[in-house]
Parts: C-alpha cells; structure tokens; sequence
C-alpha cells in the first residue's frame, strides 16, 4: 500500500506506508554499519602475492549489478556488492547516502581524500582472501577513479556503459520509491537519505565543472538522473588514457547481444582464466534487452544536452535528448 508524499522538486513520491518496517529499516542499517566499524579495527594479513582489485564501474542502472552477479560466479573471484557500510567505515566522506554516518560527504573523490588511516582501513575491509581476486561493484566508484588508484595504484576497472536514455528511465522509476526511516528522513531507492546524494553529487559536480549553471536548473529525476550518467562517462573519459589496459570497456548492448563472446574477451583482458563450465552458466543468466521506454522526451538544458548527445553518438546508442531551449515558449496574455 502507498501514500502520496511532496518532494522538494515539486511533483509526488509513493511513500510506502508501513508500521514495522521503518524501524527494522533503521536498525539493520546501524547494524551493519557497527559491524563495520569493528571490523575496521580487526588486522589481517594480506599476502605480497594477491592481484590487484577489480572495480565495476559505470552509471547506476547501466547493467552493473548483473555484470557483478556473473562475476560472483567465477571460482578464482570474491566479489562485493556495494559495501556502503564498510566504505563508511573506511571513511564517513564517501558515505553519500547518509546510512551510516553523518557529516561532510562527496560522491566525486580524488587522492587528496585518502590518508593513513584511510589505507589502513581500507585494507581490513576491502579485501579478498587469500587466493582470491577481489571485485567490488559500486557505481558511484565512477566518480572516485583517482580515489581509489591512492588506495590501490595497480587497481583494474571494469566499465559497462548503457545507453543513456535507458539509464535515465531506468534512475526515474527506482527513484520513484521513498521508504520511511524510523528516526531519519525518508530514504529514497535513488538519491538516500533527505535527497542527500543529489545534494552532494550537484554540488561536487558544480565544483569540478561539469555544466555548473545548468546543474542549478534540474528538477525532475530524469534530469538529475542523466546528469549523474554524464558525470560518470566524463569522469572515466577523463582517465582513459592513463589507465590503458586496466581499463576494461564495453557496452551493455554488447553483453546482453553477445555474452559468450563479450564475457571472454573481457576475462582475457583481466588476465583471468574463463573456464567453459563458468562461462556456459554465465551466459545463460544474461537475457536480451526488452523495449525500455514510454516515448516521453528527455528534455535537458542545452549545454547538457548537447554533451549528452555527442556521448550517444559515441557509443553508437540510438537515443537522444531533446534540447529544452528548442521548445515552444507558451504566450502570456494579460
């Protein structure tokens, strides 16, 4: 059952109504982000001999959390699904959601972020075992490339770009769910606590330079959503060059048309084995893409829109946003 509720873009979010959940809701996460904190305390060993992580990157709802899945399944990977709890307690900065802490907090991170203390901590709580290649899967890690080459300066990337159009809609409808939190503003599946990743990610974004004028001027969550997407293909065009081949691309298209093919090259890229029991499961997880979409235009600033297009263009995706200054001014009569 659903109850309407305001949003401070003016327009309406189901709010689920609940009794029990919103204090469950609130408990589980304290948990997890206490369990964290102590295991951030805990020392292991780290073997001299384990290989360097592999980072899933790309905008949210570009295909990340399958390609993840895929990953979990092979025998020489240990894989994390975005561990917000245990990146909190690396360091409350990166905890853009306002889970598990509150405070200064960034989705954009670069070097200057990562101190001792940072290291130390990073190493007790993204970790694989021994024998074992580590994958972790967060999309805002687009955002914090340069962050976590301080961490890890031989660290592999694994980019899955979507097309951007069926990102956005994608964005719109996950963050058309606000979840009530006992105690705490109401969560929302897209932008976390009280809006709080929109908040920093506007304002990171404004900083670095990415349309700060226009950024000012989006309200709606197809908007917003498609300037997270610029940010995190700009963020990574940034780095290519200077990756080389850590830096594994391919499109989501690519792996749902063709996994066999996309799956083995991607495995020989990384340097990892691709057993055929492995990859026969793999491939048979992945189904083809279904018609996304209700025709509505995507309408975005003309700055952003234009850069959103060329990005399309680039990467051969067949959708394209439409340029807010090229709509028909409605006339006023007094």
């Amino acid at each position: 059952m659903f109850i309407r509720t305001k949003t401070n873009q003016g327009g309406e979010r189901p709010l689920n109504k609940e009794l029990f959940r919103p204090l469950a809701r609130t408990a589980r996460h304290t948990l997890l982000g206490v369990a964290a904190q102590i295991r951030a305390r805990v020392p292991i060993s780290i073997s001299p001999d384990d290989q360097a992580p592999i980072f899933i990157i790309g905008c949210g709802r570009s295909g990340t959390t399958l390609l993840g899945e895929l990953f979990a399944k092979h025998p020489e990977l240990s894989y994390r699904y975005e561990p917000y709890h245990r990146w909190a307690a690396v360091d409350p900065i990166t905890d853009f959601l306002q889970l598990y802490s509150r405070g200064e907090h960034h989705c954009l991170l670069d070097a200057s972020s990562v101190t001792a203390r940072t290291q130390l901590r990073f190493g007790r709580l993204i970790s694989a075992p021994t024998g074992l290649t580590l994958v972790e899967k967060s999309p805002v890690n687009s955002l914090r490339i340069d962050y976590l080459e301080s961490l890890e300066p031989d660290a592999r990337f694994v980019h899955i770009v979507r097309d951007g159009v069926d990102v956005v809609r994608s964005i719109e409808k996950v963050a058309g769910i606000t979840r009530r939190m006992a105690f705490r503003p109401p969560l929302n599946d897209w932008w976390g606590v009280g809006d709080t990743k929109w908040t920093a990610l506007e304002l990171d974004g404004r900083k670095a330079g990415y349309h700060p004028e226009e950024a000012r001027q989006l309200t709606t969550d197809s908007q917003r959503g498609a300037y997270e997407w610029l940010l995190s293909l700009h963020e990574i065009e940034a780095r290519r060059t200077r990756l080389g081949s850590r830096l594994v691309e391919f499109r989501y298209q690519d792996l749902t048309e063709s996994p066999r093919e996309t799956l083995r090259a991607v495995m020989e890229s990384l340097a990892l084995t691709c057993p055929n029991s492995w990859l026969g499961e793999a491939a048979a997880r992945v189904s083809p893409v279904r018609g996304r979409g209700d025709g509505k235009p995507l309408m975005l600033p003309h700055g952003m829109c234009t850069d959103f297009n060329r990005l399309q263009k680039e990467f051969q995706f067949n959708g394209r946003a439409v340029s807010l200054s090229n709509q028909p001014r409605s006339r006023h009569i007094g």
